[in-house]
């Protein structure tokens, strides 16, 4: 057909796109591709079909959908727009619900291109540098990438195109170990109990690598430390399995994995000042583990030890560090079970720790299969409860 009749036609069709008689035709029309150089199609006919989809006033294959975000930008940009509104509303929504939210959407099935997959992930930059990194935006990221993830293993098994095609700007050594898997190193099979040092070893090993892309790098390029910080933030299994780690009573803690968590947490720092904060982190995780020991467990000792030794006031991103780890010990130590709802509620003097703890939780509970024992997982959803109840301040 000539392309003047097939514009003429897509633009017929735009008052009648919610008729469902109507809806194979606008199939046919999306999945049409012609020899011709430019778009055949009315940008009105792909914007009226676009609000429609997103309004689930017509159904469409995931095909027909991949190929209209494809060929028309704009709804793809109003299509990522529609799934940050609902994913980051006033409401909070639990990761299981995020996860349905963005499965529903077909962005991620979509994304398995890298040209739609760039596209997406820079509004997902733009976002977190206009609300400086919010936990719900990390979370909304690290959902997403699960979420392609499985789009990838389900309808390519393996990838068509390389690591470098959706992750430009980091490191490829890097990108590929990130990418992995951190519940299941290559060597096992997930039913097989994973051996400690096989934990540990590419932890360590991403962070060396991100330590030398980010306090190596040349004089004068200040973009590599936020691109290490944003490919990372993506790949958030990784973090969890550093707090896991450095949680282990019977080691000394890893300084390589103390910095990692300092970098997740602080990726504004210098290198003198991360290197402060790791001595500081260093010293409370001693405490912490130290108390542990003691009978009985106080649940005050353990926010006294947990408090900066320091005159200055500790930084609000590194209380947010200190939050997690002290909320993870008595999560996963049975010592730390027995008073786990007094120092909880300690901790959540504020509705915005408050809503900070409960975003854990929900976490925990999220990622709870490959991180943490069954009677941790049951202890985090008491806890969750309890707050979102709303708990009693002291």
């Amino acid at each position: 057909m000539a392309p003047e009749r097939m514009m003429c036609l897509s633009q017929v069709c735009v008052p009648l796109i919610t008729l469902p008689d109507f809806e194979p035709l606008v199939e046919a029309l999306l999945t049409y591709h012609g020899h011709e150089p430019q778009e055949v199609l009315s940008p009105e006919f792909f914007d009226a079909v676009n609000e429609a989809f997103l309004s689930k006033r017509i159904t469409l294959p995931t095909c027909s959908v991949v190929s209209l975000w494809f060929r028309h930008l704009p709804s793809l940009e109003k299509a990522v727009l529609h799934l940050f509104e609902k994913l980051l509303s006033s409401k909070r929504n639990c990761l299981r619900e995020m996860e349905c939210c963005v499965k529903e959407s077909l962005l991620p099935q979509a994304a398995c291109h890298p040209a739609i997959f760039r596209i997406v992930d820079e509004m997902f930059r733009s976002v977190l540098l206009e609300t400086d990194g919010a936990p719900e935006v990390l979370a909304a990221l690290q959902i997403f990438m699960s979420c392609l993830a499985e789009a990838l293993e389900k309808e390519h098994k393996q990838m068509k195109f390389s690591l470098k095609t959706y992750f430009p700007y980091g490191a490829p050594s890097l990108t590929a170990m990130l990418s992995q898997r951190p519940e299941v190193p290559p060597d096992f099979s997930p039913p097989t109990a994973i051996p400690q040092r096989h934990r540990l070893q590419p932890l360590l090993h991403i962070s060396q690598l991100l330590r030398e892309a980010v306090e190596d790098h040349t004089h004068g390029s200040q973009r590599d430390p936020f691109e290490s910080w944003f490919l990372l933030t993506h790949f958030g299994g990784w973090v969890d399995l550093a707090v896991e780690q450095l949680l282990q009573k019977e080691a000394e803690p890893p300084a390589d994995l103390l910095w990692l968590l300092v970098f997740y947490y602080s990726p504004q720092d210098g290198s003198q000042q991360r290197a402060q904060t790791v001595v500081e982190l260093k010293a409370l995780l001693n405490r912490l583990l130290m108390l542990l020991r003691s009978d009985p467990l106080s649940a005050a000792d353990l926010q006294k030890a947990a408090e900066s030794p320091s005159a200055d006031p500790r930084p609000p991103i590194c209380r947010q560090l200190v939050r997690r780890l002290l909320l993870s010990l008595l999560l996963w130590t049975p010592e730390g079970h027995a008073v786990a709802w007094e120092a909880v509620t300690h901790m959540a003097h504020t509705d915005a720790v408050t809503h900070e703890i409960v975003g854990f939780l929900d976490q925990i509970l999220y990622r709870s299969d490959h991180f943490c024992a069954e009677a941790s997982r049951k202890l985090a959803g008491e806890l969750l409860q309890g707050l979102s109840s709303g708990p009693a301040r002291v």
